[in-house]
């Protein structure tokens, strides 16, 4: 309701509330009004028509959708929906709770253009953040309207100071995505948002986000070849948390707790273990099979067969012939930033074929006659990446390749999901968020901005808190998540999407969606002569005639008159 009217340099709400007051003079001075908006009037107590101009003068812009249904408590005789009737939010379904005895009102406010620019959404290109990394921020920007914009101001903020600027184009109906560069903070969690310039509908111009340094990746791998030569690998890289295990002396709980869990060489694999692993990846886990050089592989079948994999180990030895690599893709989301400078005749690894799969979610590597060397399966919140042949000299040159190191990495940090989403919706929803052992402590969490503290419905289970958005939290911007006195972390929540699409129900279309099955609702017209109060008194009070008797009294006095004198 920020948008201009189509005939008014007012915005429709001051429109809405000007012709309320109109609606409020119909009456007798006795009526009783009840005034019910996206926020409470008068704290929902029957207004007397005295009061009701300045009721409604207090009156302001409302990130709550409006709820027809508490305003038919009171089960009024008449009730009148001021409203601009967007496509996106109004359903005549609101309407078969009204009682056949109340007539009801449709009084569309016409705007006077549909146009708006709102940000969608945001995400990142690498979600593992690094501290004073280089990353690039993927914004989602709607142009609502029938004509394309150009060179649209866009920018994104740091802890309030300008990371970032570009102009966007827009095209009619369409949605467009900017990418923005921007170094990631040093340390700490980081407010920011993304700015648009867009006039008069607003509230949408902005979009909160916040930006965290990544948690350590914590990777479990279990191997019986020792030394592993995965371990110096991993733990030279301060990201990560690299621990080892033999298979016969695992720590489950560290391994379900892991973000990736590397399966190197195991043979035979034990029934315990495969069970284990395929769990760990239905609920949600990152498991990477690379095979043992062995034919005794125990209960590697069972474990496909579990996570649905069509995977079979071929029996290759150590005197089978090695293939080459094919090149991989440089555009491939895998592989994106690890070449500076690529060059498709690079000399590649070669390997054996220990094992073989098809219907991969997606082949990162593959041998020169198209066979898959190294494939993702993606398994509900879960992922499996496979390689076809042991890391064994005998079996693979990939080992002392220049790929390997940045295919390891990028195997632990694709691995990485963020336990805090960039950004929350305030239309609701159940938000879940870890909960570390030092903050299990008695209490109830709340979220708080300035001087204002919601308490949401919570549930603490498996080391996780879930609640719902509270419904009274209607203010886009940051929220503290606190225990006590314990800040615990910084969440950034933002308008829902349905009001940005500002597109109306026309009166003729209200009529069609109202139907002919409601004979007590009426939907009126908009335009330059339109009056509530014409219109409603022609039909319930019927056409007043006292006006014309008044006149034709005054005419046939006058005549009398003039015959008097001139006759």
């Amino acid at each position: 309701m920020q948008n201009l009217h189509q005939e008014q340099d007012l915005s429709l709400l001051n429109v809405a509330i000007d012709k309320a007051k109109v609606i409020s003079d119909l009456f007798p001075a006795s009526t009783a009004y009840s005034l019910s908006a996206t926020s409470s009037l008068n704290h929902g107590a029957p207004v007397q028509k005295a009061q009701v101009a300045a009721v409604l003068d207090q009156l302001d812009f409302s990130a709550k959708p409006f709820a027809t249904l508490d305003a038919l408590k009171s089960q009024p005789g008449h009730l009148f929906i001021l409203s601009d009737y967007q496509k996106s939010s109004f359903s005549p379904s609101v309407l078969d709770k009204v009682d056949p005895s109340t007539q009801v009102h449709l009084i569309p406010i016409e705007a006077a253009s549909p146009a708006n620019i709102t940000v969608d959404s945001v995400y990142l290109e690498d979600e593992f953040i690094r501290s004073g990394a280089e990353n690039q921020l993927h914004v989602l920007v709607s142009n609502t309207g029938d004509e394309a914009l150009e060179d649209v101001p866009l920018k994104l903020f740091l802890a309030d100071r300008q990371a970032s600027a570009l102009s966007l184009d827009l095209p009619t109906n369409q949605t467009s995505e900017a990418v923005m560069s921007f170094r990631a903070p040093a340390s700490g969690a980081t407010q920011a948002y993304v700015q648009v310039e867009d006039y008069p509908v607003e509230f949408d111009n902005l979009y909160y986000f916040t930006l965290a340094p990544s948690a350590i990746i914590k990777i479990v791998e279990v191997t019986d070849e020792v030394p592993s030569m995965l371990q110096e690998l991993y733990k030279s890289e301060p990201a990560f948390k690299f621990s080892t295990f033999r298979s016969q002396s695992i720590n489950y709980a560290e391994l379900a707790a892991a973000d990736i869990v590397i399966l190197n060489g195991v043979a035979p694999l034990s029934e315990a273990l495969a069970a284990t692993a395929a769990n760990y990846v239905k609920e949600g886990g990152t498991l990477s099979i690379i095979p043992p050089a062995g034919k005794d592989v125990g209960a590697y079948n069972s474990l496909f067969q579990n996570l649905s994999m069509a995977a079979s180990f071929t029996g290759a030895s150590t005197d089978a012939t090695k293939t080459s690599l094919a090149a991989p893709d440089p555009n491939h989301p895998f592989f994106k930033s690890i070449f500076s400078d690529f060059d498709a005749d690079m000399q590649m690894p070669s390997a054996t074929k220990s094992l073989a799969w098809s219907q991969a979610s997606d082949n990162i590597l593959k041998y020169k006659g198209g066979a898959a060397f190294l494939s993702r399966f993606d398994r509900g919140t879960g992922s499996v990446y496979v390689m076809a042949a042991p890391l064994q000299g005998e079996y693979s040159t990939l080992p002392n390749h220049a790929l390997f190191v940045p295919i390891m990495y990028r195997l632990a940090i694709g691995s990485y999901k963020q336990a805090q989403q960039l950004a929350y919706n305030l239309g609701g929803g159940t938000i879940q968020l870890p909960v570390q052992v030092q903050t299990r402590q008695e209490g109830v969490y709340e979220l708080r901005r300035d001087t204002l503290a919601f308490i949401p419905e919570q549930q603490v289970r498996g080391g996780k808190l879930y609640f719902n958005v509270p419904p009274d939290m209607s203010e886009a911007g940051f929220y503290t998540l606190q225990l006590q006195d314990s800040a615990l972390a910084t969440l950034a929540f933002n308008y829902g999407k349905e009001e940005s699409y500002l597109e109306q129900y026309s009166p003729d279309e209200l009529r069609a969606l109202v139907g002919e099955n409601r004979p007590n609702v009426h939907v009126y017209d908009y335009g330059d002569a339109f009056s509530v109060k014409g219109e409603f008194e022609k039909r319930y009070f019927g056409v007043k005639l006292w006006k014309y008797c008044l006149i034709l009294c005054l005419f046939f006095l006058m005549a009398e008159i003039a015959l008097i004198r001139f006759l």
